[in-house]
């Protein structure tokens, strides 16, 4: 995936091309490593979509906040707060990815967020996640106002492939979910399910 980019790219064959941002790239080996064929078939287009994605200090360091905050961070309380919940996470990827991760958080956050997309084991909620963090170089762009990137990226609901809205695992639709939206942009992912809190818990992440 993220080495197909790379040659889409015309850069020297990598996992971590300079055209990438570190969170996205990643959080997508990491999951590719663990998906299943069908879930690398819907990843199949990102090779494309993230060339180009690396963005500033400022945008690298929301793209990691969201994946800190997705997998169950609170950086929401002040400074001091913001500094106690980065260091926690640090201590759960140095756990639960390696010590490397941990030291270089940006690529730490991303693929300890993969680690927690494959045990709650929902493909549509993952997708959504990586829709919102390429959204965060690209907000300002839509302007004031324009509603998140759906996840098909046609604007429409998501849904579960029989046209459908998607659900939570528990019969609920998407828009049932409450929605957490990171400060400072209009990007909005949609909370876990109570299922997918107790898979978080088996992971060290739950909210």
């Amino acid at each position: 995936m993220v080495e197909m980019a790379s040659v889409l790219a015309n850069e020297k064959f990598s996992d971590r091309p300079r055209c990438v941002c570190a969170v996205i790239g990643a959080f997508l080996r990491g999951w590719n490593d663990r998906a299943t064929h069908a879930e690398r078939q819907r990843l199949a287009p990102y090779a494309a979509r993230i060339v180009g994605s690396r963005g500033d200090r400022r945008v690298t360091r929301a793209r990691r906040d969201l994946c800190l905050e997705w997998t169950g961070a609170d950086l929401g309380r002040g400074r001091v707060g913001r500094v106690l919940a980065r260091t926690g996470m640090r201590l759960r990827i140095a756990v639960y990815c390696s010590l490397e991760a941990a030291l270089r958080l940006n690529e730490g956050a991303g693929d300890y967020a993969s680690r927690v997309a494959a045990v709650r084991g929902d493909a549509d909620a993952a997708l959504e996640l990586l829709e919102a963090l390429l959204a965060i170089g690209t907000s300002d762009a839509r302007g004031p106002g324009v509603p998140p990137i759906a996840v098909n990226g046609n604007g429409r609901p998501p849904a579960n492939g029989n046209g459908r809205a998607r659900t939570n695992g528990n019969g609920r639709h998407e828009d049932d979910w409450t929605r957490d939206t990171l400060p400072g942009t209009d990007v909005g992912v949609s909370n876990p399910s109570a299922d997918q809190n107790r898979s978080d818990e088996r992971l060290g992440a739950g909210r």
